[in-house]
This record gives structure tokens, sequence and C-alpha cells, in this order.
């Protein structure tokens, strides 16, 4: 019997730190963002962020405010209240890290040295 209670505790233990690796996916940061980038060499950028969910992974593009022209981004990796990616620009690989500042804006860097605000659009 006591093998049998062992074997049972063993058996939950393993389907808990099983379950608890599983990734938790939410969609805090799918939409479309009107992001500014402060600083740049170009000087402060307005771009239009918008983050889908496709066959449950995030894909997302940047439309650089006022024009046609489109980045798409890569190397997406959302946590709990924060957001990563990656994307080709201007002749460099960039990335960039934005953390959730309420619910509806965005805050963080580019390359971890341009700061970015965002606000979520409606």
């Amino acid at each position: 019997m006591k093998k049998l209670i062992s074997l049972f505790t063993m058996l939950c233990l393993v389907m808990s730190v099983a379950v608890a690796s599983i990734p938790v996916s939410s969609d805090n940061f799918v939409g479309e963002w009107d992001l500014l980038v402060e600083g740049t060499p170009q000087g402060d950028v307005r771009v239009i962020m918008t983050i889908e969910k496709v066959d449950g992974k995030l894909k997302g593009k940047f439309k650089m405010a006022g024009t046609d022209q489109e980045t798409t981004l890569s190397s997406i990796s959302e946590g709990n209240d924060s957001i990563s990616f990656s994307f080709f620009a201007e002749g460099y690989d960039l990335y960039m890290n934005l953390n959730a500042n309420g619910a509806d804006a965005l805050k963080g860097y580019l390359v971890d040295q341009f700061p970015v605000t965002g606000k979520r659009l409606k």
C-alpha cells in the first residue's frame, strides 16, 4: 500500500511540474499600437504596430506613420506583461522590448537605448 501511495504521489508531482512548465499565452498585445520612438538618429519616429495571432502564434508588423512602408517583426516572444521582438530596418538588425504600462499603454526601449512609449488604437 505504501508503494502505491508513493507511486501516486510521484505521479502527481510529475504532472504538476509538467503543467506548470506549459507557457501561458494571452492576447494582451494583439491589436494596433501607436508607438513613439524618441531620440533616434532620424529624430523622433512614430510607427503603427500591428500584432495578430495566426495559428496560435504572434505575428506583427510596423508601418511608418503616414506611409505605406511596412516592416515585418520576427522572433516575437511574449511574457505576462511584456513583449520582445526583432526586425530589420535602415540596414540594421534591431530589437525592441516593451512592457505593459496599464491596460492600453506600452513603455520600453529600442535596442536598450531609445525610449519607446505607445498606446493601443481603438
